[in-house]
């Protein structure tokens, strides 16, 4: 049981700065994870130091790019 990988939903609202200056809000557990959301969306994420993944305020969610409709929620 303890092998498992974690179960726990990500829950933090992350803002993810593109290449380009533009900016996307992501659903995810830590920065790392942000960022790989951030790709798996076909998005360009700034790699600087200076432009790492902030954490954001949870409102931000219902802007996030990997937000699920409320009908989603229930599966």
């Amino acid at each position: 049981m303890g092998d498992q990988m974690s179960k726990n939903k990500p829950r933090l609202v992350f803002r993810v700065e593109l290449i380009g200056n533009d900016l996307i809000y992501v659903i995810a557990r830590h920065e790392k994870g942000a960022l790989s959301v951030a790709i798996q969306h076909g998005f360009e994420p700034d790699r600087s130091p200076s432009a790492k993944p902030r954490l954001v305020d949870g409102l931000f969610a219902e802007r996030a790019i990997n937000r699920k409709n409320p009908d989603q929620e229930a599966a």
